[in-house]
Formats: structure tokens, C-alpha cells, sequence
């Protein structure tokens, strides 16, 4: 090879060095002005991390702390607001402002609790869902509140469980529903129990077939026409009788049943029936007698 081809042959080697470290520097520069974007914008679930506010920029995902010391969320670098956000599997409000909200707040006709401080099970801001919140509210699934999850206190003092072990006794006779969870009694409440003529409830030992929330009920009533009902609580347990709420009724106990009862289920008051479903479970052993 000649000393030209040698010495053409050298500078085409280093132009291609030296491009090749310019695409390099290129790429990290554009790495760096973009937030890292490249590496993590495609990451099926988002990050659950912290933004300095050095670091907050163009396509960064993460929290960042305004000097109020409030929380804001970055989302490929934009502030998320006015919406909920679902951040590590758990579900965050944020206003208008891009704040993240805590406590009980209304959005869209519904009251949702926000935790108010970090705790084992909830970090703060996140939504509670289908569980009680710290001040003894139920909330669904969705998070909205359902009602007070605070049973009534029994109106005696004492009395003694007679069976020995947890279950629900309805007494027919005195139009009441006592819970009882091993020896102590933690629910009592009037109840309307089936109609005496039309449509008695069962007497007899039975135990709770299901646990379920916001359905309606329906069926016939005496003269043929459907009935629909909607229930926040329904435990069935002996067929289509079950304990439920009946937000229709404005009294319980008596002699309401001999003439106006129920289809057979066991009507209670919202709180009541709120309680025994709290601490009821499916095959919870369930006794009716008059």
C-alpha cells in the first residue's frame, strides 16, 4: 500500500473516531436535558419516587414539596391537577393547583377520606377504600362513604350470650337482633321481621351464606306485583332471607311485623346492620325463635 492510500486510510479511521464520540456526547446531553426520559418514560407502572427541585424537569415523574411544604406530583414533567392519580397502586386527589389533598373531601357528590398522616397501611394522601377510616366511617370499594361503621351500644348492660359461642340471634317474639362475638354482646338493635300472615321469617338454626354490599333486592309481593328494593348490607341466610338494612323504614321493633313486615328478611336500621356486618363472617351460625 502506497504511502497516500496509508496516510487516507488514517484520516478516514480518526474522522470515524471522532464522530462517533460526538454522537456519544450528542446522546448524553440530550439524556440529561430530557430528566433521564429515554430510560423510564415507557416503565409500565410509574415510579414512586422524589423530586428535588434541581431534578423536576422536562419528562421526570415523581413528588415534589412546595416551599409550603405542601405535595404536588410531577407526570412526565407536568403537574397532575384536578384529577385522582394512581401512584405505587394507591389512589391520589389533586386540586386545581396540583395539591394533593388529605382528609374528607367532596368530588363529584361523593365524600372520600384522604389519609391525613402516614401510616403502616396508608401513606398520606392516599384514598381509603372498602374499609373503616380513623374516625369510624365505612367507605366502599370506590372509596366513597357508605355511613357510620360505630356499633350501637346495647341498651343493658349485661347479658349473658346463651349459646356459648358467636352468633346472630333473632327473637321473633320481641322484634330484636342481638350479635354476640364469643361471650360478649356487641350489637343489639330492634328489627321488623317477616310478615306474620303473608311472609313469616323461618325459625330455626341457619348461618350467613354471603356478605354483600350496595344490591337491590327483588322478588313478589301478595299480589303479584315485582318489588325492588336497594340495601347496603345484605347477609342471606336461609334462602332469600337474610339481615339487611331497609333505609325505607322510620321504625323498628313493636308489632310492625304482624301487619306490615317484611318478605321474610330481617329488617334492621343502617347502623345496625352496618355493625353486624363488620363483625359477621360467611358461616357466622345465625339462630331465629320466637
Amino acid at each position: 500500500m502506497s504511502s497516500c492510500e496509508n496516510l487516507f486510510s488514517n484520516l478516514c479511521s480518526a474522522a470515524a473516531k471522532h464522530t462517533m464520540k460526538l454522537l456519544l456526547v450528542l446522546f448524553a446531553v440530550l439524556l440529561l436535558g430530557c430528566g433521564g426520559f429515554g430510560l423510564d418514560a415507557y416503565a409500565d407502572t410509574m415510579p414512586d419516587v422524589t423530586l428535588s427541585q434541581e431534578s423536576a424537569g422536562p419528562g421526570s415523574n415523581g413528588w415534589l414539596q412546595r416551599e409550603d411544604g405542601n405535595w404536588t406530583y410531577m407526570k412526565w414533567g407536568f403537574l397532575v391537577k384536578g384529577k385522582w392519580e394512581n401512584i405505587g397502586d394507591r389512589w391520589y386527589w389533586f386540586n386545581a393547583e396540583g395539591v394533593m389533598q388529605t382528609g374528607w373531601q367532596s368530588i363529584d357528590g361523593a365524600e372520600y377520606y384522604l389519609a391525613e398522616s402516614t401510616t403502616e397501611n396508608h401513606p398520606m394522601g392516599s384514598c381509603y377504600m372498602n374499609e373503616v377510616t380513623p374516625d369510624n366511617f365505612v367507605v366502599d370499594e370506590n372509596g366513597a362513604k357508605v355511613g357510620p361503621a360505630a356499633p350501637p351500644v346495647p341498651t343493658s348492660a349485661t347479658r349473658p350470650n346463651p349459646y356459648g359461642y358467636s352468633c346472630v340471634e333473632v327473637d321473633i317474639t320481641n322484634q330484636t337482633v342481638y350479635c354476640y362475638i364469643n361471650q360478649d354482646l356487641v350489637v343489639v338493635t330492634p328489627c321488623v321481621t317477616g310478615n306474620a300472615w303473608a311472609h313469616p321469617t323461618s325459625v330455626g338454626h341457619f348461618r350467613i351464606n354471603s356478605k354483600e354490599r350496595n344490591r337491590y333486592l327483588q322478588g313478589y309481593n301478595s299480589n303479584g306485583t315485582r318489588y325492588k328494593s336497594w340495601v347496603n348490607f345484605w347477609m342471606p341466610f336461609n334462602g332469600g332471607q337474610g339481615l339487611h338494612d331497609a333505609g325505607w323504614r322510620s321504625s323498628f321493633g313493636g308489632t310492625i311485623y304482624q301487619s306490615g313486615g317484611s318478605h321474610g328478611c330481617v329488617n334492621m336500621p343502617y347502623d345496625a346492620a352496618a355493625a353486624i356486618y363488620n363483625v359477621s363472617w360467611v358461616g357466622m351460625p345465625v339462630i331465629v325463635h320466637k
